[in-house]
């Protein structure tokens, strides 16, 4: 009787905090499909009539070429980029660093810890300062790299500790088969990390979707902003229509949820490899 408890009060945490997650979400679906009237008059109401063209209004809203399709592409430019970048630097990286000696290991640690407190505001100056200098600004694959860079710590600190509960047995067996460092690295340890690889990538791709603070500095034309400056523009100097606001932000959140939805499986896989290997 206590397990079956336990296990109830278990499934029924688990339901409640998934609700919790969810409620922020089903209240932007709601207000994206009401008139900016009802928002007001009776926000919780659930009895309307429902204004789909607030999705068509947030679509195409925008300045003259500027429109919510073309923040979608700068938007995957930059995410794609910064995604190359920190995964492409830090994994390796990551993995190589275990083989340091103790005391090199610890300087790389603490460096890369430094990295980790430093906060992302405080580097939008000299951010602009180097875009600007180098002809690099409105650029969005220029800005995606500053995103990347700005993951590599967080990235590297995350796949460090995977990799340093990699089973040693698959290390030792590529060794035996005369397979160098290098080469063990891609043809073992890259494709049974591809679960934990993917939910770290994840954590970036949230990150750099959703951030404006950097992008509003380093893209400061409409032509190359992402969704995050973009959906800036719906809010004026004194009034807002809320309604094609919220519809914005349901349409701005569609693809990184399809994406969790597709990737889950990978997320799911490098968990129970993390558990295993400990």
């Amino acid at each position: 009787m206590p397990r079956v408890l336990g296990k109830f009060f278990s499934n029924l945490g688990v339901l409640g905090w998934t609700a919790l997650v969810l409620l922020p979400f089903f209240f932007i679906m709601l207000f994206g499909t009401k008139p900016t009237s009802q928002i007001y008059a009776n926000p919780l109401g659930v009895i309307y009539s429902p204004a789909w063209s607030n999705f068509s209004n947030a679509w195409n809203a925008g300045a003259g070429d500027s429109t919510m399709g073309v923040w979608f592409i700068n938007t995957f430019l930059l995410v794609g980029t910064a995604l190359v970048v920190s995964l492409g630097v830090a994994v390796p990286a990551a993995y190589f660093t275990i083989f340091l000696p103790p005391k090199a290991n610890r300087r790389v640690m603490v460096t890369v810890l430094a990295g980790t407190v430093v906060p992302a505001i405080l580097l939008v100056i000299p951010f602009f300062k180097a875009y600007n200098q180098f002809g690099m600004l409105n650029k969005p694959i220029a800005a995606g790299v500053a995103y990347g860079v700005l993951a590599i710590p967080t990235t590297f600190l995350l796949m460090n500790r995977f990799f340093v509960d990699f089973p040693r047995e698959i290390l030792e067996a590529g060794l035996l088969d005369g397979l160098s460092n290098l080469r063990i690295f891609r043809r073992l340890v890259l494709p049974l990390s591809v679960g934990q690889i993917v939910s770290v990538g994840i954590l970036t791709l949230i990150w750099a979707w959703g951030d404006s603070q950097i992008a509003i500095v380093l893209l400061q034309s409409q032509e190359s902003q992402p969704i995050s400056v973009g959906m800036l523009s719906f809010a004026g100097d004194f009034t807002t229509d809320l309604g094609t606001t919220f519809a914005g932000l349901s349409i701005a959140a569609i693809p990184p949820v399809i994406l969790y939805i597709i990737l889950s499986k990978y997320v799911t896989k490098g968990i129970a490899l993390g558990g295993i290997s400990k």
